[in-house]
């Protein structure tokens, strides 16, 4: 008979192996089923074409004799390997010949036993070895091809190379990039492909990526064979062997081109709008700085236009009603000294009413004639803080009446200030005067000095004045604060203060022309004289002055 099928005597059961044995010895077919004789089923057969034939039906495992009826050797494995390559096959033989042995499973074959040193243990465990490296194997081959298709179908490029920087694998699109083979392109470096400076380069990055045993990724310049230089997106990662060390690097790049020159177009699209809201921006600025600087200036002309038309009519009026009020003046001494008023309380209290309206008069005549007149200062170095405490002596006996408190907080060692010292203390009892007129119901004056330098905003001049010399950013500039305690001044009649005329004080009790005056001749010591409001009640005179230095 060339084939018998026979079973192990224990039934057969669906977790049994399935072993086709092709032997053509009866005495080794019958040892070898008698090994397996439980949990396997075993379809015995003599010759190989039989088995070959056998071998279409459903079997886990086949054990094959190299030397048989109608093949020898090698051959044999050879012959029914090739038609049979997903069955695990073991190679049994009489022959102990370790190079055969290798020959064989170098072949394919999962093992190689030799027929007089199988026994029942070692033919059990040799078949359920193989099954299991055969379906690594197999479960490898799927792996490998399912990589391999994975590989070539990516768009992007692909390639893998040795520690010395020799390709060992290269994707389709890669050989195709290069304009070379697999063949041509397997064993030779980046110098083969590429300009020195570039392959330098490249080789550098892969010696990084191994000696950090980390992923390296940029985006690099790229000059094909032949071609033009573009942009890649590169992702380069070290390769480990199974112990864990580093035999190579593997990388994977694609064309960024287009996207890198996106990006420099939206950068410089940015940049250059970006620069051009930068000129608007600069532009507008420059505008309302003009704007703001010509309205100041325009504000300025008419202040000194008012005020010059102002003060050329205080004169006139003040030389007008000059010389009424000096016959006036010589009639009421005629009269007190004519008429005996100790008789009369009468005609006594009209001469008196008089008199005070005659002096009224004669102080504004005098103002308006301090207001209108060009005047001349006589600038000498002088101790601020004396010219203050001399003015605060001349108002001594309005602060004792007001029963107003006063506090000096004077900074020690300032530089002398430049002043007409009858001019300057003018300017001082004025102030002074003023807070203490809104402090009816008492209060506390503090007047402090100090030395400061001069911000740009700060050193700008005032609205409406008419200084000829403008402070100068950095300017070290003496200051005088007035601070009183009383009720301040009208948020809405503020801006007004300085205007000729115009007063917060009741009737009879000022002329209008106190700070007026004042501010003249502030600004005729190359100064400023500015009014604020306190928080939450009372005022600030603010008097700046140029030092002996300046």
């Amino acid at each position: 008979m060339n084939e018998s099928s026979t079973t192990s005597p224990v039934k057969d059961a669906p977790q049994s192996i399935r072993v086709l044995l092709i032997e053509d010895s009866p005495p080794d077919a019958l040892l070898i089923r008698g090994l397996l004789a439980t949990g396997f089923t075993v379809t015995h057969v003599t010759d190989l074409g039989t088995g070959i034939t056998a071998a279409h039906a459903p079997f886990d495992i086949v054990l094959l004799d190299l030397f048989l009826p109608d093949s020898r050797g090698l051959d044999t494995f050879t012959q029914f390997h090739s038609l049979h390559p997903e069955l695990p096959i073991l190679v049994m033989s009489g022959l102990d010949d370790e190079h055969f042995a290798e020959s064989a499973v170098s072949d394919g074959a999962q093992d190689y036993l030799v027929k007089g040193q199988m026994d029942e243990v070692l033919l059990r465990r040799a078949v359920r070895y193989a099954m299991e490296r055969k379906r690594v194997e197999r479960a490898l081959r799927d792996s490998e091809a399912f990589y391999q298709s994975l590989v070539e179908s990516l768009p992007q490029y692909i390639y893998r190379k040795d520690a010395q920087g020799h390709f060992t694998f290269a994707n389709r699109r890669f050989c195709v990039e290069l304009g070379r083979t697999f063949q041509e392109i397997v064993g030779h470096t980046d110098y083969d492909f590429f300009p020195a400076e570039l392959a330098a380069k490249y080789q550098a990055d892969d010696q990084r990526v191994m000696a950090a045993g980390k992923v390296f990724e940029a985006v690099e310049e790229h000059t094909p064979p032949g071609g033009e230089k573009e942009y890649v997106q590169v992702v380069k990662s070290p390769v480990f062997d199974a112990q864990g060390k580093i035999i190579g690097t593997q990388g994977i790049f694609w064309d960024v081109t287009a996207r890198v020159r996106g990006e420099e177009k939206l950068k410089k699209a940015h940049t250059d709008l970006a620069r051009s809201r930068e000129d608007l921006l600069r532009t507008l600025a420059d505008l309302q700085r003009s704007h703001s600087r010509f309205k100041e200036a325009q504000q300025q002309m008419v202040e000194m236009e008012k005020m010059q038309t102002v003060g050329q009519m205080a004169a006139g009026i003040a030389h007008e009603v000059k010389n009424p009020l000096a016959v006036i003046r010589m009639g009421m001494d005629y009269l007190t000294n004519a008429i005996d008023t100790a008789g009369n309380e009468a005609v006594g209290t009209v001469l008196k009413d008089m008199q005070d309206a005659l002096h009224r008069a004669d102080g504004i005549i005098m103002g308006l004639l301090d207001f209108s007149a060009p005047g001349k200062v006589d600038l000498r170095p002088w101790d601020l803080n004396s010219l203050l405490r001399s003015s605060l002596n001349l108002v001594k006996h309005e602060l004792k009446t007001a029963q107003v408190t006063v506090e000096t907080d004077f900074c020690e060692n300032l530089p002398p200030v430049l002043a007409d010292t009858n001019k300057i203390k003018q300017v001082f009892v004025n102030a002074l005067s003023n807070a203490i007129h809104a402090m009816p119901e008492g209060g506390r004056l503090t007047v402090r000095t100090y030395i400061k330098k001069l911000t740009p905003e700060e050193a700008k001049p005032s609205p409406g004045a008419r200084q000829t010399h403008a402070f100068r950013a950095g300017e070290r500039v003496l200051v005088t604060e007035i601070d009183d305690t009383g009720t301040g001044i009208p948020d809405d009649k503020l801006a007004r203060v300085f205007e000729p005329f115009f007063t917060t004080k009741s009737t009879g009790k000022g002329t209008g022309l106190g700070l007026t005056v004042s501010r003249k001749i502030v600004e005729l010591h190359e100064g400023t004289i500015q009014l604020q409001n306190l928080s939450p009640t009372g005022a600030r005179a603010t008097i700046t002055l140029r030092t002996e230095k300046n």
